[in-house]
């Protein structure tokens, strides 16, 4: 069992939507997303059914061709596969509820790219890491098999890629990290990295 107040994980970015994952499992993801006025969730597509239910403010969904404004304690629910997206119409707060794919019970194959890190040199690893995520169309992800906790990369991703990608922990255990990054918007410039010898030796 676990509870969460979800009062403390509303958080507006004036650059950005703002999501948190509060529930990550196999078939089944929560995620609150703060979004201001103005602020959009780019068109992407996900393999099971999405339900996005309004607890503060209004939005307009769309999917494909067809739109709807969703007001506060309305839900609208998006097909598995079909093309959506979000516009923040006022400052808003909203639930999105991801689950498996039609077979009742089952979660969606993850069909995203993983990269063992536990063998790649150091100097090596955030430039291989970043040229793949930006290789990634939006709603694409790819997964980290790590040995440690990579805290300083999900900095860097924050810094170098604000308002691109959404890093969630599959699983955090002695000796073995899975995290899923995936991209939530496209790139808003070219973007370059070198790795500092820095970044190197904590990656």
């Amino acid at each position: 069992m676990e509870k969460h107040n979800l009062n403390d994980l509303v958080e507006f970015n004036p650059n950005r939507f703002n999501p948190k994952v509060v529930i990550n499992e196999s078939g089944y993801r929560m995620v609150l997303i703060s979004i201001l006025a103005g602020q959009s969730i780019s068109e992407h597509t996900t393999p099971g059914t999405v339900t996005i239910y309004v607890t503060r403010g209004r939005i307009r969904c769309f999917e494909g061709e067809a739109s709807c404004d969703v007001n506060v304690g309305e839900v609208v629910s998006i097909a598995p596969g079909a093309k959506h997206s979000v516009q923040g119409l006022e400052d808003s707060v909203i639930f999105v509820l991801a689950t498996g794919g039609k077979e009742s019970g089952k979660a969606p194959l993850d069909e995203s790219e993983e990269l063992d890190l536990r063998n790649v040199p150091r100097p090596q690893r955030h430039p291989m890491i970043f040229a793949k995520f930006d290789a990634l169309l939006p709603g694409a992800s790819l997964r980290l098999l790590n040995d440690h906790d990579p805290i300083p990369l999900s900095h860097q991703f924050n810094t170098l890629r604000p308002g691109e990608a959404l890093w969630e922990y599959i699983e955090r255990s002695a000796g073995n990290f899975r995290i899923r990054i995936t991209r939530i918007a496209p790139a808003n410039k070219p973007h370059a990295l070198v790795a500092t010898s820095a970044e190197a030796r904590t990656a």
